[in-house]
């Protein structure tokens, strides 16, 4: 059972401090492998695109799998920008170098999750739907009531334990509680999973106003408790509000794969995209799928090669101007073969490590992982400095993140970069060091945060 503070937290949750959080799971990319078909998929995209929650360094997000407390703070304090606070308490079985100490210091330090009275914060124990209910209702606060009639509509609100009966009921009037496919069950004392609480999650924000977060009745079962309603998109303007892709940064697209393009915007209108250096000035049709979805596919041909691809996206419609946007993230396509790009006389790779998904000065959103290319079995050192600005200058740098990696037999290698509380704008330096034998050679690329 989770143990909690008493007192309600207000909805104004105020981030006060920067906190070093440095997750376990590393992936940040918006179009997780395993989602195709997710109930959910909506409302875990959403989240990751805002940097509330990751997933693995596989490309999965894994959503059936159960949360721990440790996973369940860090995205509380992600999703309401928990500060630390003056705390000093230390769990007997939450170390310093911890992966989610810092997480647990700031949900405990405001209330919303503290630890049980033996001292130990038990990190990595599973939590039922039912506590991951009581977290949430004391995060919205004042903006919900504890009737219990809101519970009527759950034909197992009997299965709610007596403890957590007072908070249940605030989620059910504040109409956060998702479940699918039965929306008219609760399910309390089962074990939340990775996918739920994405649900829960994004419905509680929606619910304290974050205008950001445009309403999703996927999973609810609240016919009396009223939400926001999405604001009209005016007929005189078109809007393209996100772009979805199958594409994982850490493994490259190959021949006969299947690029996906999802596009969320303006319902009615004609869609079609370009990929850049591919099938430029061809544009492809795609298909509205739903109101407002637009889905289509491009398959990967023999002679398609980009290391930097960023499909770009047109909305229009007779009698208004068209809009284009461009997705965030690059694509590498086909870059193992070894005449392209690194060695146009075929003579073979070359020591120096290069990046391979981005180019200098481009716009990162960390964490981003980098992919590079070497000679095969090459060690490449990598560090991460961050520049301080001073009266348009940059003068100062400062070291955040080291590591080594090994190439594969290709010369392929990857940089997981976990994830920085940093300002956007913050410019990065990348530094690489590949070493084979008595041999090295060096490169750099500077990388700005979005």
């Amino acid at each position: 059972m989770i143990f909690l503070n008493r007192t309600l937290l207000s909805s104004g949750l105020i981030a006060l401090a920067f906190i070093p959080i440095i997750p376990r799971v590393l992936a940040q990319s918006s179009s997780f492998g395993d989602l195709q078909g997710y109930w959910g998929g909506q409302y875990v995209t959403t989240l990751a695109e805002r940097g509330i929650i990751g997933g693995f360094p596989d490309g999965s997000f894994q959503p059936n799998a159960q949360i721990t407390r440790a996973q369940f703070a860090a995205i509380a304090v992600k999703a309401f920008n928990l500060s630390p606070g003056n705390s000093t308490r230390n769990f007997r079985d939450v170390p310093s170098n911890y992966w989610a100490a810092p997480a647990i210091l700031a949900v405990s330090s405001s209330g919303l999750v503290t630890g049980f009275p033996d001292g130990s914060f038990r990190p990595e124990e599973r939590i039922t739907r039912a506590q991951a209910l009581v977290i949430l209702a004391k995060a919205l606060g004042n903006n919900t009531n504890a009737n219990p009639s809101g519970l009527n509509v759950y034909g197992d609100r009997q299965a709610v334990p007596e403890w957590a009966l007072d908070s249940v009921a605030r989620a059910a009037n504040a109409g956060i509680i998702v479940n699918f496919p039965n929306t008219n069950q609760i399910n309390p004392n089962n074990l939340a999973t990775r996918g739920e609480v994405a649900g829960l999650v994004y419905q509680t924000l929606v619910k304290l106003g974050d205008g950001s977060f445009a309403p999703i009745n996927i999973g609810l079962n609240n016919p009396s408790a009223p939400t926001p309603s999405p604001t009209p998109t005016p007929l005189s303007s078109l809007v393209i509000e996100r772009i979805e892709t199958n594409s994982n940064p850490r493994q490259p697209l190959r021949e006969g794969d299947d690029l996906l393009i999802r596009v969320y915007g303006s319902p009615g209108a004609n869609a079609s995209f370009e990929l850049e250096g591919l099938n430029q000035n061809r544009s492809v049709t795609m298909n509205e799928v739903q109101s407002g979805i637009y889905e289509t596919s491009y398959r990967i041909g023999r002679n398609d090669r980009q290391i930097n691809a960023r499909p770009l996206v047109f909305l229009s419609r007779s009698g208004q101007n068209s809009v284009s946007r461009q997705f965030n993230q690059a694509i590498a396509i086909n870059i193992d073969n070894p005449s392209y790009p690194y060695d146009p006389g075929n003579v073979g790779y070359v020591l120096r490590p290069e990046i391979t998904n981005f180019n200098d000065n481009d716009v990162i959103r960390l964490p981003d992982n980098l992919m590079g290319q070497t000679l095969p079995d090459a060690n490449v050192e990598v560090n991460l400095e961050t520049f301080r600005n001073v009266i348009g200058v940059l003068n100062f740098s400062q070291t955040i993140f080291q590591s080594t990696v090994r190439a594969d037999q290709t010369g392929r290698f990857i940089v997981y970069l976990p994830q920085f509380n940093r300002d956007s704008g913050t410019v990065y330096r990348v530094r690489m060091t590949a070493t084979q034998g008595n041999q090295s050679q060096s490169s750099e690329l500077l990388l700005r945060q979005e």
